[in-house]
């Protein structure tokens, strides 16, 4: 598929064409997301008025982390001073000193190029500053006081009443700083400073290099995307943790790390399941490693999709005279996922993966939802296609999206965002993995996370990158040796538990012919020439039974259904009319999900993003066919599946 650029007069008729253009609607009671316009064409910037009043003054104003909860915590989202710094002088002219920045503002936590930021501006700009006068509510002064950060897109440096707090590098992980002795009770000034060079090789997701985004890359994301928050803690605190919760024999295993003094400290758990009396365990807190404690739920409901049972997860500490020194709210899931026998299992049973990719974007807020119902919704428009997992495709998911897939029942395969860095490029590989393994550090323990991966479609043959794969895969699984770890997703694999593919055949009779041909290869060499150039494996390594699952595949566009606005659709096809669409999906996934070496699929793609037209869902998450035929597609595919695995297991 060509990838187009426009002239200012291509732009101006393709605008008047898409006046034109109404798509059909599907059926169903349907909103438009909030702030929604037409997609792609030429958006008026909306007021901060407008914005606020639809989305609040404090937009996003749900807690960012419901796996860790503390009731005593205060929002900084909202309205800030923004600036673009195009000739990098805002350091030199001590702009964090200064008293403001100008008049422009933004809309927190929007990127300046999002329709939500009330910027809009998707031009260019390496450099920009944000700043916010605030006060603490009573009931943060005095405490022990952390300033977070849920994401920021690429280096921060932060500075709080005039000190320099430090700075973070990476677009997809959390940071955090103790403000405790900065803080005052009124007239506090935050100001942050962000270096965002769209050409640098750094880890960026879907983000275009290019000034015009087009095929498979989206609108560029600058700044601060992840809510900013104020969180009182204990003098001593509960930092971190690792919860496993296994369902066959209803223990609970906890490892907590804590910050600050632990003399003569307690740390004491209790899991409860809504209505019913809590389980506790209690034990002393360790200074120099990770306090570890056990304890045992009788006859937990484990954690599935079809029924995401959770648990209420209490994490106190207390002092000698049995005071409460700091306490966490959080849950979890009695959840175990396996590989064995080429394929996975979910609690001890056969689980074939059908999922989606999802980009992570939205037409007004790129890639922040614009509300929490929003990314909701997402979840629940999976489960009603039928699908029970997700590959939150070239970004790490932020966790209130996570918290949905727990609590509603969705499978997520976690992924970083990792093109535009080259792993044979070893002074940023180092940079890379620590933000990955932040990233893993923060969502280790949501249930729904069954996968882990590291890289995608990472094909350099050379030594230093195949033995990057590696450190990445050992990484990854000495931080979770729980969950499987895919080093790179597509093919040229090395270490890996599940060898995912991303092929295309472009319909059933082709399937069927692609897996005679991987078994026979597999066979033959141990490995499968998945394209041209691009082997299954590497160089030394080879196939050794791993699932296969088919993690990118699909990818039809509808020529009735373009996307609207200014981009070139993009996608393979197209297929004419939303009838040969349903018609070739049943066609291939009914043809792929009967391949008793298939352990799962992800279908290209969830909704579409921009141009990139191969959703189930528009942009702005319409649906472009019943959901409910999707689904029963599904449901055959797994009905020919289970009555073809008999009837091989009898001529067994």
């Amino acid at each position: 598929m060509l990838r187009m650029k426009f002239t200012t007069t291509q732009k101006a008729r393709i605008m008047a064409m898409a006046a034109l253009i109404v798509i059909p609607s599907a059926g169903g009671n349907m909103t438009a997301a909030p702030g929604a316009q037409e997609v792609g064409a030429s958006v008026t910037p909306r007021s901060i008025k407008s914005i606020l009043k639809e989305l609040g003054s404090v937009p996003r104003p749900e807690h960012p982390r419901p796996d860790r909860y503390r009731s005593e915590w205060h929002s900084l989202n909202g309205v800030w001073e923004f600036n673009f710094d195009a000739k990098d002088t805002g350091k030199a002219e001590s702009w964090q000193n200064q008293q403001t920045l100008g008049d422009q503002r933004i809309v927190v936590p929007f990127a300046p190029e999002s329709v939500l930021s009330g910027v809009h501006d998707e031009g260019f700009h390496n450099l920009c500053w944000y700043a916010r006068d605030f006060d603490l509510p009573d009931s943060l002064r005095g405490r022990r006081l952390l300033l977070h950060f849920g994401a920021v897109d690429y280096r921060a440096e932060v500075w709080l009443n005039g000190q320099r707090l430090g700075n973070h590098e990476g677009g997809y992980d959390p940071f955090d700083f103790d403000v405790t002795t900065i803080a005052k009770p009124t007239g506090n000034r935050l100001v942050v400073r962000v270096d965002d060079d769209p050409a640098e090789a750094k880890p960026r997701g879907k983000q275009s290099p290019d000034l015009h985004p087009s095929g498979c890359l989206y609108m560029r994301v600058t700044g601060i995307w992840q809510t900013v928050w104020l969180e009182a803690v204990g003098s001593t605190f509960v930092r971190d943790w690792t919860v496993r919760a296994d369902p066959a024999t209803g223990e609970v295993a906890l490892q907590v790390c804590v910050d600050g003094s632990t003399a003569d400290l307690q740390l004491a758990a209790e899991v409860a399941a809504t209505g019913e009396p809590a389980v506790g365990a209690k034990t002393a807190v360790s200074a120099d490693k990770p306090t570890v404690l056990s304890l045992r739920v009788p006859n937990p409901a484990a954690w599935r999709p079809e029924t995401p049972a959770l648990y209420d997860l209490d994490l106190r500490l207390t002092n000698r005279e049995g005071q409460e020194v700091d306490r966490v709210r959080s849950y979890l899931g009695f959840r175990r996922i396996e590989i064995r026998n080429g394929e996975y299992l979910l609690n001890g049973k056969p689980f074939f993966l059908v999922s989606a990719l999802d980009q992570g974007y939205n037409p007004t807020g790129l890639y922040t939802p614009p509300t929490d119902d929003f990314q909701r919704e997402d979840v629940l428009w999976a489960k009603r296609y039928g699908l029970n997992g997700i590959r939150k495709h070239q970004i790490v998911a932020e966790p209130r999206f996570l918290y949905w897939c727990d609590r509603l029942g969705l499978t997520v395969w976690s992924e970083m965002g990792d093109w535009g860095i080259n792993v044979s490029d070893i002074k940023n590989t180092d940079s890379f993995l620590r933000q990955w393994q932040r990233c893993v550090e923060r969502n280790v323990n949501h249930p729904s996370i069954i996968t882990w991966v590291a890289m995608n479609e990472q094909t350099k043959p050379e030594p230093a990158a195949i033995a990057f794969k590696v450190r990445a895969y050992e990484a990854t699984r000495s931080l979770d040796p729980t969950r499987p770890v895919i080093d790179n997703s597509g093919y040229c694999h090395t270490k890996t538990d599940v060898a995912d593919l991303h092929v295309n055949p472009p319909d059933g009779k082709a399937s069927r012919e692609w897996w005679e041909a991987w078994r026979r290869s597999i066979a033959e060499k141990g490995n499968f020439p998945a394209w041209p150039n691009r082997p299954a494996y590497c160089d030394g390594f080879r196939h050794q039974g791993q699932p296969v699952v088919i993690s990118e595949t699909g990818n039809w566009w509808i020529r009735e259904l373009p996307p609207k606005g200014l981009w070139e659709p993009y996608g393979a096809g197209p297929l004419p009319t939303v009838e040969a669409f349903l018609e070739r999906y049943r066609d291939f996934f009914t043809a792929l999900m009967t391949e008793r070496e298939c352990a799962g699929f992800s279908y290209v793609q969830f909704y579409d993003v921009e141009g990139e037209a191969n959703g189930y869902l528009t942009y702005d998450r319409k649906p472009k066919m019943q959901p409910e035929a999707i689904r029963a597609i599904h449901a055959e595919g797994l009905r020919l599946r289970a009555g073809k695995a008999r009837r091989q297991d009898k001529a067994l």
